[in-house]
């Protein structure tokens, strides 16, 4: 005779509990860009539930909720774009303004409904952060495939961005036809050891306001993010003004009261100027320049040794890297911010181009 099957009629109260278990935000994998039709998109801070195997394991795969933590810092934009499946972001802490098809400043406990294929985006308040949850009903999370993203972003932010390129390549050019490459360019610095120290002498001036500009910059950034970016430039550029003066005989600099003034522009803006202004000013304006300088001016220089033993080498070949610095910060802004970045562009490379026409002035005389 068979033996029936055993039954467990131990208590409920018994058993031993499940217990809840709890996930960290900051242990959940942070996303912070995505490549849409090849141009990358700037997103703040994207968690995705599904990044974690605890949280992944635990929600459903029938009924299948999305969910993913969120956030923008202050000055930070996510780019006006719509997706295939509709989507909730609830507001936990801070405040943003919604952009795109409806524009409406919001609050702690606000939740925004957006229907599928609706244009919308975010940006910070000025002094603002925003935390949020982002949540889709239907299939995977908006960002949850990394390769393939269920986003599609719009023109706006991406055009404003490509006019400050342009404008900056622009002022680049005419860079480039700056009267002192003339007596390199004819070989007669390289000649004459006699221009080469006066030019020395006004270059040192600049590189040491370059050296203050890039630590100020660093004392003061508060956003660690950009401070960390920040510190990996400084410390790659850090002691160039030494190594000019060590390497190449400078024995004093000149006293030049425009140069210094222009120098002290530069040092000033690191200041009072915003993330983006400082980017634009550091970045496109004067590593872009250095780039040239340095392949323009080593001909007068030749160095048969390491290129990290001449200042003229060394900027020359690191010089076009650092200029790129910054660039997904400036395309995380709003196209509102670019006409006044802009004119930031247009001021920098003015007061560039003064303590430039000073260099000039000392090496070959007034204009």
């Amino acid at each position: 005779m068979n033996a029936l099957p055993t039954l467990d009629v131990t208590p409920r109260q018994a058993r031993a509990p499940m217990r809840p278990s709890v996930v960290a935000r900051d242990d959940i994998r942070v996303l912070t860009s995505v490549e849409v039709g090849g141009e990358l998109h700037h997103l703040g801070e994207h968690r995705d539930f599904r990044r974690h195997p605890a949280l992944a394991g635990f929600l459903p795969e029938h009924g299948r909720l999305s969910l993913a933590w969120v956030r923008l810092r202050d000055g930070e934009r996510l780019d006006v774009h719509d997706h295939p499946t509709k989507s909730a972001v609830l507001v936990c802490k801070g405040s943003a303004r919604l952009v795109g098809d409806c524009e409406q400043t919001l609050a702690e406990g606000d939740t925004v409904c957006v229907p599928p294929g609706a244009r919308h985006g975010f940006e910070t308040l000025p002094g603002e952060e925003f935390h949020g949850l982002s949540v889709q009903f239907e299939g995977a999370g908006l960002y949850e495939d990394e390769q393939g993203p269920r986003v599609r972003f719009t023109e706006a932010a991406s055009a404003a961005y490509a006019d400050l390129e342009r404008h900056n390549a622009e002022r680049l050019r005419r860079y480039g036809q700056h009267r002192l490459f003339a007596p390199f360019d004819d070989g007669r610095v390289g000649r004459d050891p006699a221009l080469r120290r006066r030019f020395l002498s006004a270059l040192y001036v600049w590189s040491v306001y370059f050296q203050r500009m890039l630590l100020a910059r660093q004392a003061v950034c508060a956003d660690e993010r950009l401070r960390e970016l920040y510190a990996g430039h400084l410390r790659e550029e850090f002691g160039h003004d030494v190594l000019l003066r060590e390497r190449h005989g400078v024995d004093t600099g000149v006293y030049d009261p425009v140069l210094e003034a222009a120098g002290h522009w530069f040092l000033m803006q690191m200041h009072g100027a915003d993330e983006a202004a400082k980017i634009v000013i550091v970045h496109l304006v004067v590593e872009s320049s250095c780039d040239v300088f340095g392949r323009r001016t080593r001909v007068a220089f030749p160095h048969s040794g390491a290129p990290d033993e001449s200042y003229f080498d060394l900027h020359a070949a690191v010089d076009e890297d650092h200029s790129r610095i910054g660039r997904d910060h400036l395309k995380s802004l709003s196209p509102a911010q670019f006409p006044e970045l802009i004119k930031v562009c247009d001021r920098a490379w003015d007061q560039l181009e003064l303590a430039h026409e000073r260099i000039a002035a000392h090496l070959l005389g007034p204009a």
